[in-house]
This record gives C-alpha cells, sequence and structure tokens, in this order.
C-alpha cells in the first residue's frame, strides 16, 4: 500500500514538472525580456541627428506630458470608469519633495520620478513608495552636447533621457534620470509632493523598460545556473 502511494505522489509530480517546464518556456519569452529597449534603440538610430531626437523626444506628450495628467479630466473624457480607483499620483510622475531619502540621507530642493506602480500609489493601499532622481542639465556644462546625445541613444542603463520641464530654471537644457540608486519615500508624504509632469505613453513605455533592465537584466549564464539547481 505504501510503495502504491509513492508511486501515485511520483506520477504527480512528473505530471506537475511537464507543466512547469512548459511555463518556463512561455516565460522566457516575457519575464526579463530585453526586447522592448532595443525596439527603442533602433528606433532612436533611425531618426539620425540628435537634434531629431531632440525634436520629437520633446514634444508635448511624447516623453512628457505638461501639466501631469489629471483623475477627473480622464473620468470626463471617458478614458476610465468613476468605478476604477481615483488616483492623484502615477507611475513616471515627476514630482518635487523634500521628504525622499537616499541612504538614511533627506534629499532637499530636487525633483524625483516615481518607479512604484501607479495601482500602489493608490492612498492606504502601501507604507512607501520607490523614486529616482532627477538631475538637470545645464547650458554651462561643457559635456551637456555629448552627454544629450549619449542619452537619446538610450543605450544606458544608469540614466534616461528627459527634456527641459517647465518649472526648470532657465539654464537648464535637458535633464536625466539617476537609475542607479534607489529613492524612498512614505506614502503619505509622497501624496503631499508637487506634482510637475507625468510621462507620456512612449515615455512611459521608454521607462518601464528600463526600470525592467535596471531590476531584472537576464543572461545566458544565469539562466544556466538557475537551471542547473532545479
Amino acid at each position: 500500500m505504501l510503495n502504491k502511494k509513492i508511486t501515485v505522489k511520483r506520477i504527480n509530480l512528473d505530471s506537475m514538472l511537464e507543466k512547469l517546464i512548459e511555463l518556463e518556456e512561455k516565460l522566457k519569452h516575457h519575464s526579463h525580456d530585453q526586447t522592448a529597449i532595443k525596439i527603442v534603440q533602433e528606433f532612436a538610430t533611425s531618426l539620425g541627428k540628435t537634434r531629431n531626437k531632440q525634436v520629437l523626444f520633446g514634444t508635448d506628450g511624447v516623453l512628457l506630458r505638461e501639466p501631469p495628467i489629471i483623475y477627473q479630466e480622464v473620468v470626463e473624457k471617458g478614458l476610465i470608469s468613476q468605478d476604477e480607483d481615483p488616483f492623484s499620483l502615477l507611475q513616471g510622475d515627476i514630482i518635487s519633495t523634500d521628504a525622499a531619502y537616499f541612504f538614511g540621507e533627506r534629499l532637499l530642493g530636487m525633483k524625483f520620478i516615481i518607479a512604484s506602480s501607479t495601482c500602489d500609489l493608490v492612498e492606504n493601499r502601501r507604507d512607501n513608495a520607490v523614486l529616482f532622481r532627477i538631475q538637470p542639465i545645464n547650458n554651462d556644462d561643457k559635456s551637456a552636447a555629448s552627454t544629450i546625445s549619449e542619452l537619446l541613444r538610450f543605450k544606458s542603463t544608469k540614466l534616461m533621457y528627459l527634456p527641459r520641464l517647465k518649472s526648470d530654471t532657465t539654464d537648464v537644457i535637458a535633464n536625466l534620470v539617476l537609475l542607479d540608486g534607489v529613492v524612498q519615500i512614505h506614502l503619505n508624504d509622497l501624496h503631499l509632493a508637487t506634482r510637475h509632469a507625468s510621462l507620456g505613453l512612449t515615455g512611459w513605455r521608454i521607462f518601464g523598460a528600463l526600470l525592467k533592465t535596471v531590476m531584472a537584466r537576464t543572461g545566458e549564464s544565469e539562466v544556466k545556473i538557475r537551471t542547473s539547481i532545479f
């Protein structure tokens, strides 16, 4: 009787393992995938000169939407129903606050981009949120032109290009998102932040692709390492 139970359990396990292999086959085409960012890189290359890229990606609604997207406006346009959770913040919003911390140090007088997903920004949904720092590029920076040219190739995994914000000082010609280093903030404090802009659809897609690259970049060797412990 005992042997029969062991045999049945073994058969069930073999069946589940086969399903697990099927799951892995499906996931490998989506999880940790780099396709999106490669598409962006190829598109940026097709635009040619840096100036062309600046004009297109600087157009309102492409990378940035100013002013930021407002809940009541999208409801009135019928883009979302009133049954959905109302939002006051969106993933990819550009905000300013003096309540954010980096390695325990409070950051003052800076702008940030929200990395947490929009559904996690609803009040009382979570206690904390994740931000990345935004650093302005000034017109007196001798390396500004080369920095912008490099950023608009979208090949960096540490930085993301953003155009100049209307709220920036007159000496700012562009911005970069510092993807190297996560900033923390209490969600209640984040809801008191000043919203400057929201990412446009293209900007949001690029930001999402870079987040995946930063947080979960894959490699063939890592696949082999994890397969070896199966």
